[in-house]
């Protein structure tokens, strides 16, 4: 029989060869595409435990009262990738010292990194069961330290806890106690000799005559200033000056 050459079986053929080409160009092509990526991941992976850029130095700014080496060995930064430096679980771990109120962190090419550390200040004293703790302006307990200059010292006097550094009191009356402290010497012609901080009360403050007033908290300060100054005129004009003053209610002010 002789071989069938009629011409609808020509593209069959040429069908078939030009189809076995394709897995071969297709491979070439996702190789040129994927050669790119694996340099790159060559790349990155050779820098990352490259003893070039592993940190080797780790300095700190800004601790006074705090011991550096033992903050950069807190850290946990020595010794790590330059390129991929675990930040934020270091600042977590910095940031568990009562003493350390904020951190930051620069680099130095190609192996130093600088600790930014801001201490909290100290601002009061918080007296309870006997014992005085330097605290700061949000109330935490610091482990050591005191004030610059005068400072006020707030009494609690039903309380007969321990605390420790990272324990925290009411920042309210502790803004309260300070604005008292640095203010009544204008506004009444008289220093603090001491304040007391009650749960139930709020903060009363005990001036040099030994006149008492409650202020409880910081709400319409200015309002119970101006109040007590004008109670104070008008009983001075009779003579009378009182022992005791509660400003916690506004308008119901009562004094004895």
């Amino acid at each position: 029989m002789s071989e069938d050459r009629t011409p609808r079986r020509r593209p069959e053929k040429q069908t078939r060869r030009t189809t076995a080409r394709q897995p071969q160009q297709t491979g070439r092509r996702l190789l040129y595409l994927a050669l790119p990526l694996l340099l790159a991941g060559l790349l990155t992976y050779v820098a990352l435990r490259t003893p070039w850029l592993t940190v080797q130095h780790v300095g700190i700014e800004g601790a006074e009262t705090l011991d550096a080496a033992a903050l950069v060995e807190l850290s946990g930064l020595k010794g790590k990738s330059m390129l991929g430096l675990p930040l934020d679980d270091a600042r977590e771990r910095l940031l568990t010292v009562p003493q350390v109120k904020a951190v930051s962190f620069s680099r130095s090419w190609p192996q130093g990194v600088t600790i930014h550390v801001r201490e909290r200040e100290p601002v009061a004293f918080w007296a309870v069961g006997g014992h005085d703790y330097a605290v700061d302006a949000e109330g935490y307990v610091l482990g050591g330290g005191a004030p610059d200059g005068p400072a006020p010292r707030i009494v609690e006097p039903d309380a007969d806890r321990v605390m420790g550094p990272g324990d925290r009191v009411h920042p309210d009356a502790i803004a309260l106690a300070r604005r008292i402290f640095e203010e009544s010497p204008r506004f009444l012609g008289e220093g603090v000799s001491e304040l007391e901080y009650r749960p139930a009360i709020g903060v009363t403050a005990v001036f040099e005559n030994g006149m008492r007033v409650a202020f409880g908290d910081e709400r319409a300060y200015d309002y119970k200033i101006a109040v007590l100054s004008k109670l104070l005129d008008q009983l001075t004009a009779r003579g009378y000056t009182p022992h005791a003053v509660d400003l916690r209610f506004g308008e119901r002010v009562t004094y004895e």
